[in-house]
This record gives structure tokens, C-alpha cells and sequence, in this order.
């Protein structure tokens, strides 16, 4: 179904790319590409849905073939009705504002017949359970519920082949077991997958082999048995990530004392969009500096609306905010915070890497080696003339945090800050929030990555199905029993 014989890519302009791979993946296979940040994975997934080379220019030797067609000698278009893709990031792939008209779409664009199409449709929200948001605006939707609809469109489109990047970033538990049999389901079907993918436990007893990548290169192919059967030394010693979230022992790190000077407090807090359920009401919690706010709820609970109205991008519905006690406006609260968003792009405006962190401090002293010291610690040295479009999803997260860094900002909001990220690079982002805090930071953190979350809170915010917000201090906070709440 698909072949790489000793392929190499490079972008233009660019020395990123593969090279010399070897991989021939045969009809019904499920492989998963794993490896640090930037190791390549995201290339392969391009050449393997025809995006190299129309859409990524660059320079190629070697073959790439998928059922038999050469990605040098045929378009993009000749690749939809045979592989069907999930972005890393969902918003790059929708094009109707209704979850109802974007499930057929793809299907619609390979010109189905209606009736294949309201099949196929009908089938896609049964199999997979998509009731609930099918009257949905796209734009309403969660981080996780869109990577939901982008599979299932794919799903409603019953191709060959299925190309997922990164599929599980922004999935809660609940999301991610719903991959898993979605997966199932495929591979039953006879269907052909090739994931990328940092996340492994949800993968096990899944994959039929695993290419463990480094700096453009396969550095070995394991079988499905063979992953599952390493240890997680062996694994940590790949640089992978853990495949067995039970195992990972919780830790409250140690943090600079809490400041009340830099608290925030929230007193009877509600909100609800024009038109739509409240999401959370009568919440009131009080977090000082210093402390670790985990964030912790379901796909769709609020976790990111409630970051956007503590820090003043959103009006309560109902409700008072503080910070050292006094009564603060949206404006003032903006002014004390800084917001590591999930959809990065967002937040990334100038030329390069350098330019991107000097924006706006540009009269501070020692400015410079400020820069250059947090290049270093986020390993982004080698690409501080590189435009930020062009780093992958990890580099860009990393770069995102190291913004936060240098801001210089008492109160911090990370949103699903190891989206996109490898073992070795989630530590690192781990380190640098404890190092925030230590300096006396307030520090708030949504993330459904459990092995992230597991040595990292000093306390926690539980946002329930009943919308009510159950604040878990650091006196009452255990972190083994965190695994309770991502369950």
C-alpha cells in the first residue's frame, strides 16, 4: 500500500526533512512513527497523503509510492479517495461551519452519491457516537471534540488508507479510548493506518510495528510485540514516552512558598455563551503565587473558557475576580497575565524564532542574553533565523513557553502546553513551569496529559459534569490519587 524506498526530503530553503528511508507498509497494517520533536514523522505523513510535494515544496531522491501511485508524478487530488488525514491541527482541515455538513464533506468532494453519503453519515454518528455534537457549530467545539469530528470525517469518507498526526493532543481519556476503538474498528475493517505519535499507551496491542525515528531517520523498526514487551527504562532510554500510565508514580514538586500578594481570587463565578448552557456557575476558589493549578475536566467542560475569563479575555456571567484581594478589571487582569495558548499559530506573529521573543522587550536590559539562555533551555538554538511557521507543532509549543518565560508575567496560563511534544521535551516544559512557580508565580495548567500532570500540581480545580467547580488545595491535594480524575 505504501513504499519509501531510500527516500529523502528535504524542504526548501530548509535542511529539515528525511532521509534514506526504507519502509514498505503492507495492506491492513497499523504502524506507528514515534521520536523526538522534528524527527521527521510529520514528513512522512505528508508524502503519504500527496502534500509533498504539491503543498511542501522541496527537494526529492529516492520513491515514494502510495497504491502504486509515485507522489512526484501525481497531484494531491489523486490521493483523496485512498488516504484520508488528521492534522495535528484540526481547524486546518474543516470547511463547513455545522458538524452535520462537515462529516460528508470529504465524501462530497470524492463525488459519492447522496445515498452513499446519508449512509455513510448515519453510520459514522452511530459507530462512533457523535449524536450529542452532530447540531454543533464547529466553531463551538472543544480542542478535543474537533480532533473528534476531523476523524470521524474521515471515518464518513471510507477510504484505504488513514493518516493520523498526533491524533490524541488535545483527547481527555474518555476521547482517547474512543481513538483506541475507532482504531479497532479500522483494523477489523481491513484498513490501512499510519499514526504519529508521541502518546503510546493508548497504542498498545495495537500497532503491528513501530518506527522509532531520530533527526530524520528510522533508527529501528520494532514489531508490535516487541514494543509492547520493552521496559520503561528501555523506553526512557529511546526518549519515548511511558506506555503504562498506572506505573507513573505522582510527586508534589517543591515551589516557592505561597504569595498572597499575587492571588486570584474567584467569588460566586458563572458564565454560559449567548444562547447556550451555563458551562460552570458559583464557582469561588482562591489560588496564590507559588502555587501549580492543575485544570483538570472533560473535553468540552470549560477548562479554556474559564482560563479566558480569570484572565479577562471573557466577561463572567456572574461573579467577582481579584488578585492580592483587590477588585481588577479585564483589562488590569490582562495586563498581570500571559496566556500560552493550545492553537499556538495564534500567539506567533514575527519573522523569526529571535524576533519572536525580543517583540515587545526591546528596551529591557540584557535583552540579548535573555534570549539567548532561553533558546538554549527550550534546544531551539539551531532555529532562532527560522520563521516560526516553519518549526514543527513541538518546536512551536516550546517556543510558545519560552514567550511566557520572557514575559515576565505573575500569573501564567498553559493550555495543553505539551501538545505536540516528546518525552524528554515534556520534562523540559515541566521544569521551567516548576521554575516559574519557585520564582513565585501563580501558575494554572490544563492538560489531559497524565504523565505530565502526575509530579506536577500543587493543587487542583475540578470541573464536574454538574458545572460546579470543586477547588482541591495543596493541603488536601495527593497526587496519587490524580489518576482518579483523568479516568
Amino acid at each position: 500500500m505504501i513504499r519509501f524506498d531510500d527516500f529523502t526530503f528535504h524542504y526548501d530553503g530548509s535542511s529539515f526533512g528525511v532521509q534514506n528511508i526504507d519502509l514498505h507498509v503492507k495492506k491492513g497494517e497499523l504502524i506507528v512513527l514515534t521520536g523526538p520533536s522534528g524527527c521527521g514523522k510529520t514528513t512522512l505523513t505528508r508524502c503519504i497523503n500527496g502534500l509533498i510535494p504539491d503543498f511542501y515544496e522541496g527537494e526529492i531522491r529516492g520513491h515514494c509510492r502510495v497504491c502504486g501511485m509515485d507522489i512526484e508524478k501525481y497531484e494531491t487530488g489523486d490521493f483523496a479517495a485512498k488516504a484520508g488525514s488528521v492534522f495535528q491541527d484540526p481547524r486546518s482541515q474543516f470547511f463547513t461551519m455545522k458538524v452535520r455538513t462537515e462529516l460528508p464533506f470529504p465524501g462530497e468532494n470524492l463525488g459519492l452519491p447522496r445515498e452513499v453519503l446519508q449512509h455513510n453519515l448515519q453510520k459514522t454518528v452511530s459507530d462512533l457516537a457523535l449524536e450529542p455534537l452532530l447540531d454543533h457549530s464547529i466553531f463551538a467545539l472543544s480542542s478535543g471534540e474537533k480532533q473528534k469530528i476531523a476523524a470521524a470525517s474521515v471515518y464518513a469518507a471510507n477510504v484505504e488508507i488513514y493518516v493520523l498526526d498526533e491524533p490524541s493532543a488535545n483527547l481527555d481519556r474518555d476521547g482517547t479510548e474512543q481513538l483506541r476503538q475507532l482504531l479497532v474498528r479500522l483494523k477489523a475493517q481491513g484498513k490501512t493506518i499510519v499514526v504519529s505519535e508521541h502518546k503510546l499507551y493508548y497504542l498498545r496491542k495495537l500497532a503491528d510495528r513501530v518506527v522509532c525515528m531520530k533527526e530524520g531517520k528510522i533508527k529501528r523498526i520494532y514489531s508490535g510485540k516487541e514494543f509492547d514487551a520493552l521496559s520503561e527504562t528501555e523506553r526512557a532510554g529511546c526518549g519515548l514516552r511511558q506506555a503504562d500510565l498506572s506505573k507513573i508514580a505522582g510527586r508534589v514538586p517543591e515551589t516557592k512558598q505561597e504569595d498572597p500578594a499575587i492571588g486570584l481570587e474567584a467569588e460566586n463565578l458563572s458564565f454560559h455563551y449567548s444562547g447556550e448552557k451555563t458551562l460552570w456557575k458559583e464557582a469561588s476558589f482562591c489560588c496564590r503565587g507559588g502555587e501549580i493549578v492543575g485544570i483538570v475536566g472533560k473535553n468540552g467542560a470549560g477548562k479554556t473558557t474559564l482560563c479566558r475569563v480569570l484572565m479577562g479575555l471573557e466577561k463572567p456571567s456572574t461573579g467577582k475576580i481579584r488578585i492580592g484581594g483587590k477588585s481588577v478589571s479585564k483589562r488590569q487582569r490582562r495586563k498581570a497575565s500571559f496566556f500560552v495558548v493550545q492553537d499556538v499559530d495564534y500567539q506567533l506573529i514575527a519573522g523569526s524564532v529571535w524576533e519572536e521573543l525580543f517583540l515587545g522587550h526591546e528596551k529591557e536590559p540584557d535583552v540579548p542574553d535573555r534570549i539567548t539562555q532561553l533558546l538554549k533551555e527550550f534546544s531551539l538554538e539551531p532555529y532562532k533565523e527560522v520563521h516560526p511557521s516553519a518549526l514543527s507543532g513541538g518546536q512551536k509549543q516550546r517556543l510558545s513557553i519560552a514567550l511566557a518565560c520572557m514575559s515576565g508575567k505573575k500569573i501564567i496560563f498553559f493550555d495543553e502546553p505539551t501538545s505536540g511534544l516528546d518525552a524528554q521535551n515534556m520534562q523540559l516544559v515541566r521544569k521551567m513551569i516548576i521554575r516559574q512557580a519557585k520564582k513565585g508565580c501563580l501558575c494554572f495548567v490544563i492538560t489531559h496529559d497524565y504523565e505530565f500532570a502526575a509530579q506536577l500540581f500543587t493543587s487542583i480545580l475540578v470541573i464536574e459534569e454538574n458545572g460546579r467547580i470543586r477547588q482541591i488545595s495543596g493541603d488536601e491535594y495527593h497526587p496519587g490519587k490524580l489518576y482518579e480524575y483523568y479516568q
